[in-house]
This record gives structure tokens, sequence and C-alpha cells, in this order.
């Protein structure tokens, strides 16, 4: 169902039921109201009516010539004992004898039904000739009423009916009106998707708020796509362009073996080499591009929580002294600061960082946890080949390398500090760098620090 529609049908069944429970209101408190007038009148002729019996008997005077003189011109009058027989009934039609309401000392009114007609009726204590307490009971046919509340609910049925029609055609104008821009808008996307290109929608300030909001958060989603776009086709070239050259090298020697490997030794063994040299750099490659593939996909295992960073950090440098057969220095004051990290995901991106510091230099690797107030400070220094200013804006970006000769003769894929901002982004990481040519690099990782005594080991 369109959005218009359900508008128009929704907002008309409510304006419906909202008048037709006015309309309801009005038609019985109209009623209420009416026959309550028309009781009052019987009231106030009953009150006159037991005047005129009190002055009858002072003067020996009829008391039934009396009721006779106050009978309504459509009603019943009747007096009944405390055994509820009739000492007196006076109508003005046979049928109205049938009405019969029960004797009481207290007066009392209410409406009635008899044989189809409608009535009001009274009942009030009189002293009757004999001084006994009887009830006097007036009784009036108000069929008249009853004609103008059946032609007020006629009045009001068909004014329902005339309303709904208004509020019908009503709705459907300011529904149109209200979603015309919202339609030129989808409009215009199905223009942009039709276009196959990342084509902005133009905001119109006169607008409603929630237009432009929309139209804003398009061209915003317009833009990330793009950018990811853009992303993903410069990755894949560059991902291409780093196969294309252990691949060329691979297949030039593969010529070469073809042609002088049985005849020469020497070119045997320089084409064995050099095979397995670029067959161990493909392997790194992809190693990497599947590491960032992985990063970069929501990982169901990623949770953060609290952790001895000096404990974690302690077990992963000291594999990897083992490995890199080179010291790393590890100082720390509190052994038991507890940061907010994924154990896998940031054992990973220490990995990143000491890796490189054991690529591009010679000397020991220091790694310094220092405990701020709210955050854990993690510094890896090492006293390398350094990287220069113009540069530093650019290490994390993928594929970027500083020296692509050097980074060639160290193995580097320019994609281990792109996964190692992808890892700290994860983890809520920030990264800073602090570099001088043949002096050194410094990464300085700030960590979420945790203030309650909690740990998952």
């Amino acid at each position: 169902m369109k959005l218009g529609t359900k508008i128009q049908l929704y907002t008309t069944v409510m304006t419906v039921i909202v008048v037709i429970l006015i309309n309801l209101f009005v038609y019985y408190s109209y009623k209420n109201f009416s026959l309550n007038a028309e009781m009052d009148q019987l009231e106030n002729r009953g009150a006159n009516i037991m005047e005129e019996l009190q002055k009858a008997n002072a003067n020996n005077v009829s008391s039934e010539a009396v009721l006779q003189a106050f009978l309504l011109s459509d009603g019943y009058v009747r007096v009944i004992d405390s055994e509820e027989d009739p000492v007196v009934r006076i109508a003005t039609e046979t049928e109205y004898a049938g009405l019969d309401e029960p004797y009481s000392t207290s007066q009392y009114k209410k409406s009635i039904s008899h044989e189809g007609m409608e009535f009001v009726m009274v009942s009030l204590p009189v002293i009757w000739d004999d001084g006994q307490v009887y009830s006097l009971q007036i009784y009036e046919n108000v069929y008249f009423l009853y004609d103008t509340f059946e032609v007020l609910k006629w009045i009001l049925v068909v004014s329902t009916l005339i309303i709904l029609a208004v509020i019908f055609l009503l709705n459907r104008v300011i529904t149109n009106a209200i979603l015309k821009p919202v339609n030129k808008l989808i409009d215009k996307m199905k223009k942009t998707d039709d276009t196959s290109k990342y084509t902005m929608i133009d905001i119109n300030q006169k607008d409603t708020k929630e237009l432009r909001e929309l139209s804003e958060a398009f061209n915003e989603m317009m833009m990330d796509l793009k950018t990811h776009d853009e992303n993903q086709q410069a990755f894949i070239m560059n991902a291409s362009h780093e196969l294309k050259t252990p691949i060329t090298v691979i297949s030039s020697y593969s010529q070469m073996l073809k042609r002088f490997g049985k005849t020469r030794e020497d070119v045997l063994d320089e084409s064995i080499h050099a095979i397995s040299d670029e067959t161990e750099r493909m392997k790194y490659l992809t190693e990497q591009l599947l590491s960032f593939a992985k990063v970069n996909r929501e990982d169901e295992t990623f949770q953060v929580e609290p952790i001895r960073i000096v404990k974690l950090i302690k077990n992963v440098t000291a594999r990897l002294e083992t490995v890199y057969d080179r010291q790393i220095e590890l100082a720390f004051y509190n052994g038991e600061v507890l940061g907010l990290v994924d154990v896998d995901t940031f054992d990973q991106l220490l990995k990143i960082f000491l890796d490189n510091a054991y690529k591009y230099s010679s000397d020991s690797i220091s790694v310094n946890i220092r405990e701020l107030e709210n955050n854990v400070e993690v510094t890896i220094a090492d006293k390398g080949i350094g990287i220069p200013e113009e540069d530093i804006g650019h290490i994390f970006t993928r594929f970027y390398r500083v020296d692509k000769a050097r980074a060639r003769k160290t193995g580097g894929s320019g994609l281990g500090l792109s996964i190692a901002q992808e890892l700290a982004n994860l983890n809520d990481i920030s990264i800073d760098v602090t570099s001088r040519v043949n002096v050194g690099t410094t990464f300085k990782l700030t960590i979420k620090k945790v203030k309650k005594n909690e740990e998952t080991e």
C-alpha cells in the first residue's frame, strides 16, 4: 500500500470515528436533556395539581374534578393507594390505562415505553380526601419528542456521510501536497540510479526539514559509495600492480630456465633463487591481502574487554625476541593496569609495529607502557632509517611505501600499516607517529583505560 493511501485511509477512518462519537454524544445529550426538561414540566404541573387539591379539600370540591381540569391533551393521570389499587384514572386514550408504575411515598420521575409508545411520567405523594397518602402519577405521551429525535438522527447520519466525503477529498488534496516533494525526490533518485553515476541531489532550502535531511542523507550515502568504489578500484589496481612484478620476474626466469637451464649451471642457480624469493614475496603479499580483507569484514569473535596490557605485551615481545633474535626492551610502572581491547586484534596490531621496527632497524627495539588518568600509552620505538617528514602523512595509505626499492629489499608490501590503522580503529585506539631520518621512528598507541577492578584472562 502506498504511503499516500495509508495516510488518506488512516486519517479518514480516525476522523469518521471521532465524528461518530461526537454525533452519538450530541444525540444522546439532546435526548436526555429534552426528556428531563419535559419531566421537569410534569413535576411543575404535579405541584400545581397538589395545590389545587388542597384548595378543593378546603372548599369541599371533588378532587377528581380538579384532576379532570389538569388533564394533559395527550396523557393519563391516576391516583393509587398503598395497595396499588387505582382510586382515580383519567386518560385521553383507552390504551393508556395499561400504564402501571409502582406506588411510592417518594417523588420520582422516569421515561417509559408502552405498546410502542414513549411516555414520561412523574409520581408524587398526595393527601387524598380521606386523609391517606396516595400516589399521584402523571403520564405524558412524548411522541413529538421522539419524532424530533428521529429527525436529528437522520440529520447526524447525513452530516456524517457529508463530512466523510469532504474529509476524504481534503485528505487526498493534503496528502498529494505533502507527498509531492517526496515523489519528486524519488524521481530524482531513480534518475540517478539509471545513470549509473554518483550524482548528487540538489537540496531545495524551501523544502521541509525532513525532506532536506533526507536529501542530505542520500547525498552522503552517494559520497560514501563513491569513496568506497574508488577505494575498491584503487585497491584492485594496486594489488594487481604489486602481484605483477613477482609474476613478471618468475615468468622471465622460467623462460631463461627453458633456454639455458640444462646447459648453464649459473643460470639454473640464479633462476631457482629468484623464483623462490619472488614466490615467498607473493605468499607474503597474499597473506597481507587476506589479513586486510579480514580486518574490513565484521568478525563475530571481535570483543573488547578489560585486559592486563603489560601481561599481553610481555607475551608478544617474548615470542618475537626469539623469532627476531634481537632484544626488545620493555619498560612499565604498573603491571596491573587494564586496557579495553580485543585480545586477538591487539596482538596482531603489536606484531605489525614490532615487525616494522625489526625490518627497518638493526638495533634493539624499545617498548614503553605508561599509565595516564584515563588512558594507557604504549610507545614502540626503533633506531632505524626513519621516515621523511613529507611521507609521514601517507604511511597508513594502502600500498604506499616510502622507498619502493628499499621496501622491496626488506619485503614490505605497503599494507602493514594500513591494516594496523584498521585494527586500531576497531579497538578505538589512536596512533601518533614521530620520526627522523637515520635516527628512528616512534609509534604511540593510546588505549582506553579501565578504572574498575575487572579483568578477563
